[in-house]
């Protein structure tokens, strides 16, 4: 067994949790790397290190519980702080209005498509949430776009990785090539972290 077998055993058990408590807190509003993990897991899925249904799953239930999180936040505690800066500053009660106005129209769509925009993404459910965004419609389309998302972004990462591999290994152990994917994923996400982390300061 080499070093990175002992290592994946020892995280095994926990991988899919990982993933959907990852997924979870960042769909949740938190500025955590989420995509990145789906990314990680789909390459090591490629790799047949973890079952891809089993990261799409994950990936997706983590997605819809963080979402949810992130509407109920919004609706209980940002509605009222919207509110409350309503009365002193006008044009809060405004802007107001025009969210709530815009999400009634097309909040099953904004949903939907901001479910694959970094960085959006976090914001979507807070603010349906705010915005007073039906919850059954929210639901919903929510649960549509993080099955989407999930699945596509595993089933993609997966057959790009698997050709990739399938190339490399014919000129040097496999191993390396998964060893250089998460050294690049794990700079980037800590490139993202401190980005956040900086602009959240």
């Amino acid at each position: 067994m080499n070093n990175l077998d002992i290592i994946l055993s020892d995280l095994y058990p926990w991988s899919y949790l990982i993933i959907s408590i990852g997924v979870m807190i960042e769909n949740a509003g938190i500025p955590v790397p989420g995509e990145t993990i789906m990314i990680a897991a789909g390459i090591l899925s490629a790799a047949g290190r973890l079952d891809p249904y089993l990261v799409i799953t994950s990936g997706t239930v983590g997605a819809i519980i963080g979402d949810n999180i992130g509407y109920w936040i919004g609706r209980k505690g940002g509605r009222k702080l919207f509110d409350r800066l309503a009365k002193n500053f006008p044009y809060v009660n405004k802007a107001m209005h025009s969210t709530e106005e815009f999400f009634k129209h097309y909040g099953g769509v904004t949903i939907l498509v901001a479910r694959f925009i970094t960085g959006v993404r976090i914001f979507a459910g807070p603010f349906a949430g705010i915005s007073l965004m039906q919850f059954k419609k929210f639901f919903i389309f929510n649960a549509i776009g993080a099955i989407v998302w999930a699945s596509a972004l595993v089933l993609i990462i997966r057959h790009i990785g698997k050709a990739y591999i399938k190339y490399i290994n014919d000129y040097k152990d496999a191993d390396y090539v998964i060893y250089i994917l998460l050294f690049l994923l794990l700079t980037f996400v800590v490139y993202k972290i401190i980005k956040k982390l900086k602009q959240w300061s």
